[in-house]
């Protein structure tokens, strides 16, 4: 098939990229940089072309002859409150969703495949969440990718074009970085503590097993439907930390601070961060989101599209901090 990939040079889309080349399909990397984009990939039979989702009329081109589309191009950073940040969010992951699916459907592609986030819920008032589970987004990048899954939706449902949303928790793995290396590298630095006297349930989810995921949506999933993407249970964050530690061959304390010392320094954090224009390193909205177990029903996602997470949470993290070690990330 012919898979066009937008976001091909993030994360998620550099290993996406090559189990798509390696199942035999063709892959169109669309990249407002060419030579970067040629440059990780470094894949003779990928086609590289330049566009920019916040360009409309660089997209007609790019999307013809595609049979799916994944579209994973997002800007953000989850403690971003900025009301600059607010209108760049919303200009690449609302406008640009929009763009992209706009010229998607005018060229006849069967399937468009949109990665989102279940930053998109907010913070749900349940411990047990589901697709069903009301969104509560807050800040500016939680607001852009709930208002991103709308657009995508809603322009299915207009012109016929099979669009499923996948909702991710956090990420790890190779290659990657920001939350889970910020967490590595506070954890051996000593600055991560336990937060309240709950188990601090995490939701977290292996690079692989969201590539295994975005495969299956290729020919499986109820077009118009959102599909959440975790593990099969959170940890609590002193597994994690127990398991990082391990893996740094590095000894810890994992001490205890109580909220709302947590809470009043990460104010603090965000007062010094506003002052010098820079996200802070924790905010509030950070200490909340640890202290609120959280884990995701992927009982949709097992059941409609085939998912079935396989890489245990030792063996991705003794992997993921291996590659971090190797490449002198942490």
């Amino acid at each position: 098939m012919q898979i066009l990939v937008t976001g091909a040079t993030g994360f998620i889309g550099t290993h996406l990229v090559r189990r798509l080349l390696s199942d035999g399909h063709r892959v169109r990397c669309l990249s407002r940089h060419v030579d970067a984009s040629k440059g990780i990939h470094g894949h003779s039979s990928i086609e590289h072309v330049k566009a920019d989702i916040t360009a409309p009329e660089t997209l007609v081109d790019a999307t013809k002859g595609v049979d799916v589309a994944f579209h994973l191009a997002a800007a953000g950073h989850v403690s971003a409150v900025s009301a600059e940040a607010f209108d760049r969010f919303f200009e690449v992951n609302v406008r640009g969703t929009k763009n992209i699916i706009s010229a998607c459907a005018k060229n006849g592609v069967h399937r468009f495949i949109h990665f989102s986030s279940t930053a998109a819920m907010g913070l749900p008032g349940a411990a047990f969440i589901n697709e069903k589970t009301p969104c509560n987004p807050q800040s500016p990048y939680q607001k852009s990718k709930y208002y991103s899954e709308i657009e995508a939706l809603e322009h299915g449902r207009r012109t016929g074009l099979e669009v499923i949303v996948l909702r991710p928790c956090l990420v790890y793995g190779p290659g990657g970085g920001d939350e889970f290396l910020k967490l590595c590298r506070m954890i051996k630095r000593g600055f991560f503590p336990r937060i309240g006297l709950g188990p601090n349930l995490t939701p977290i989810v292996h690079v692989a097993d969201v590539v295994q995921a975005s495969l299956r949506a290729i020919h499986h999933g109820q077009p118009g439907k959102v599909y959440l993407i975790a593990s099969k249970t959170s940890p609590p964050l002193q597994r994690l930390h127990q398991l990082i530690i391990r893996s740094l061959a590095i000894r810890r304390v994992y001490f205890y601070v109580p909220f709302w010392i947590a809470y009043a320094l990460a104010f603090l954090l965000e007062k010094v961060s506003a002052k010098r224009g820079t996200p802070p390193l924790v905010s509030r909205k950070n200490m909340v989101s640890v202290v609120t177990d959280r884990t995701f029903d992927i009982s949709r996602a097992e059941e409609e599209i085939g998912y079935h997470p396989a890489v245990s949470l030792e063996d991705g993290i003794r992997e993921t901090i291996g590659w971090y070690k190797a490449n002198h990330r942490i």
